[in-house]
């Protein structure tokens, strides 16, 4: 490609970005910062990321002012960046990176499907990636997930570029290592092991044994093991290689063989990713045969390459004894690609005047759009009973955004039988953008006037004492110390109560009914009730020991 022609791509590209832009920014970036931090991940993060930078200490974690070594330090250094911009560590310095990697992931899957087909399937399977159920939720969550996920795509797309294209592939292999060393500063070392699912299993059915070989890159490696001690040799230094190892092995390992929580049996995912790639869901099957059709037959080799990403990861994370819906999130890309295929083939086959009965893109896309047409019918109908059931204030918005569903599903549905395929597929993108844009609108005020973790945790620091010593049970107990400003300690049985209430000098302790009801403070003189308030439909207690033993 001369320089003429490439400034006409480029050109021709930035229409679509500018709607992929719009469209990130709607879906990642409107509100928010508009609620409080909710757990179980925000608020631990966010004061992970908060302590990191009080302490000064960027290589050793603290957590309530104890050692915390569940996670790498890189989600935590995003925060305290965005944080120095802001001027502290706030619901949108917390959020930003989750939101920053979303979009810029985006920026990618349209870049990886212009490769691997087209320019127009690109930029649609970043918006269907942006529209999934699981990837709007994270994407506005202060979780490690999505910036796990941009830095493993990352790596993925330049092995395949190296894969690609021979003459750059010693330098696309080596910024693929980086790309995996930064994936483990983030979540450890499945940032290195997803990248490799994702792309060796593609290579080896092709019985490309030269290319499997040249993906340890000399280089590469070398490159992956100075972005990782960076940060690991100095963890091991200050705290010593044996505990160093220990949580290594402890924290994936064992996490991956015997988990400790979140124990799920083997067919966890037949279910968690239909509901995380929803509505997407609905037309992956057209997808995976459209890619497999022999009209793509000269794109055999990307559908390979998408169908055993897809597969190997979702094998890998199967297999694990702990399982959460977000841990197959770096699949996501591959299965947008597979429906953005779909969509664009079946807008190129009208342009190009084919028949619409028997195989094809066309009637393959005909019947997808009639099943999501069908669960959209069922889900306006649905969702206003769900609400009238358990929040009647609900019902209005329920019924708007079931409407809006429905109302997106049955004309993308009589558009492409129209032969109206683009309009179809915007119709159907459109819907759900408006619908997510107006739950982050209405929804997320409301939940958050419901959980007022916020209000309520500045009224226990305004009564605090001081100088006296702070205990919380264990429920939202990040929560109350990242907003109240002061580490707590436990005491999340009834027997710790006791034992804690029962010390010399005034203390306050802040529980919640449950653990409340269970423990008996006959024994405990001066004891008295100083606040009490409701967050998310449960009673909580502030508690005050005034009078010694």
């Amino acid at each position: 490609m001369d320089g003429q022609e490439a400034v006409n791509a480029a050109a021709r590209r930035w229409p679509g970005l500018l709607l992929l832009t719009v469209a990130g920014l709607l879906v990642f970036f409107w509100r928010l910062g508009s609620h409080d931090l909710w757990p179980p991940d925000e608020p631990r993060f966010a004061l992970v990321a908060r302590e990191m930078w009080t302490r000064g200490d960027y290589s050793v974690l603290s957590l309530n002012n104890h050692l915390y070594t569940d996670k790498p330090p890189l989600f935590f250094w995003a925060i305290n960046g965005f944080g120095r911009l802001l001027g502290g560590i706030d619901e949108w310095a917390a959020r930003l990176p989750s939101a920053v990697a979303a979009f810029l992931a985006l920026l990618l899957i349209e870049r990886l499907g212009g490769w691997l087909y087209d320019r127009k399937t690109g930029l649609v399977a970043a918006l269907v990636f942006a529209t999934s159920l699981q990837i709007v939720e994270r994407g506005r969550w202060a979780s490690i997930d999505m910036t796990l996920n941009l830095f493993v795509l990352s790596a993925v797309l330049l092995f395949w570029r190296g894969r690609a294209r021979p003459e750059s592939q010693a330098a696309s292999f080596a910024w693929a290592w980086v790309m995996m060393g930064l994936a483990t500063l983030a979540k450890g070392p499945v940032g290195l092991l997803l990248p490799i699912l994702a792309v060796l299993p593609s290579i080896l059915i092709a019985r490309d044994f030269k290319t499997a070989r040249r993906l340890v890159s000399p280089v590469g490696v070398a490159l992956y093991l100075l972005v990782t001690l960076s940060w690991f040799g100095l963890f091991a230094w200050r705290l010593g290689p044996r505990y160093a190892l220990w949580v290594l092995m402890h924290q994936n390992v064992e996490r991956y063989v015997g988990a400790w929580n979140s124990t799920h049996p083997v067919w966890y995912y037949l279910w968690r990713f239909p509901l995380g790639f929803f509505p997407w869901i609905v037309f992956l099957p057209w997808g995976i045969a459209q890619a497999f059709s022999a009209e793509e037959r000269e794109r055999r080799s990307a559908a390979l390459f998408l169908a055993t990403w897809i597969g190997a990861i979702f094998l890998f994370f199967s297999f694990s004894t702990g399982k959460r819906g977000v841990y197959i999130i770096p699949l996501y890309p591959a299965a947008a690609i597979l429906v953005a295929r779909l969509l664009t083939r079946a807008m190129q086959d009208v342009a190009a005047g084919a028949a619409q009965g028997g195989a094809g893109a066309r009637p393959r896309l005909r019947q997808g759009l009639r099943v999501w047409a069908c669960a959209a019918v069922v889900l306006a109908a649905g969702l206003p009973l769900a609400a009238r059931r358990h929040y009647t204030d609900l019902v209005p918005l329920a019924a708007g955004l079931g409407v809006a569903l429905a109302a997106g599903a049955i004309a993308a549905a009589v558009l492409h039988a129209r032969r109206r395929t683009g309009a179809a597929v915007a119709a159907l993108i459109g819907s759900l953008v408006l619908v997510i844009v107006v739950s982050t609108e209405v929804l997320l005020p409301w939940a958050n006037r419901r959980g007022n973790i916020r209000a309520f945790a500045e009224q226990v620091r305004t009564r605090l004492l001081p100088a006296a010593p702070f205990a919380t049970s264990e429920e939202k107990r990040d929560d109350w110390v990242f907003y109240t400003g002061r580490f707590a300690e436990q005491a999340d049985t009834p027997r710790a109560v006791v034992e804690y209430l029962s010390r010399d000098g005034p203390r306050d302790l802040l529980i919640e009914d449950e653990v409340l009801g269970q423990t008996d403070l006959t024994g405990v003189p001066g004891v008295a009730e100083i606040l009490r308030g409701t967050v998310a439909g449960k009673g909580y207690h502030l508690l005050r020991r005034d009078a010694a033993p």
